[in-house]
């Protein structure tokens, strides 16, 4: 790990994501159309939205923590688990606020689950492979 160098600010966590959540937020958004594109030319059918929405759920998750954790230095597994954790909460509420209900349910704890283990694995496997 790297350690902060004289004259040189540690990041601000808080900020770093914030960023990271809202980044994901759009990459989601990106892949959500891509994946309503290959619906509407049926080129992928309609079952297999179940998969598609949690492969895009930890895809974006994992971009949250690694958009988070850039400039970390110590406790990236951590930063990286609450940067998934945010942007699941804040997919949540975008998605919510568009299909008009607010239901808490089992499904929303294991999103949050979801966001919080591929934000944590995605900073490890950063910090391991050295970025």
């Amino acid at each position: 790990m790297r350690s902060v160098k004289a004259g040189e600010r540690a990041p601000n966590m808080f900020i770093e994501i914030l960023k990271g959540g809202l980044l994901a937020s759009v990459i989601s958004i990106a892949l959500i159309v891509l994946y309503a594109l290959a619906l509407w030319k049926e080129i992928l059918p309609a079952e297999s939205m179940p998969i598609a929405n949690a492969v895009i759920k930890v895809i974006s998750a994992a971009a949250a923590s690694l958009l988070a954790v850039r400039r970390c230095t110590k406790r990236r597994w951590l930063y990286g688990g609450i940067a998934g954790l945010f942007y699941a909460a804040l997919a949540f509420m975008v998605f919510s606020i568009l299909a008009d209900t607010f239901v808490v349910s089992v499904a929303l704890l294991s999103d949050f689950g979801v966001g919080l283990l591929a934000g944590a694995l995605a900073a490890m496997a950063a910090q391991v492979f050295g970025k």
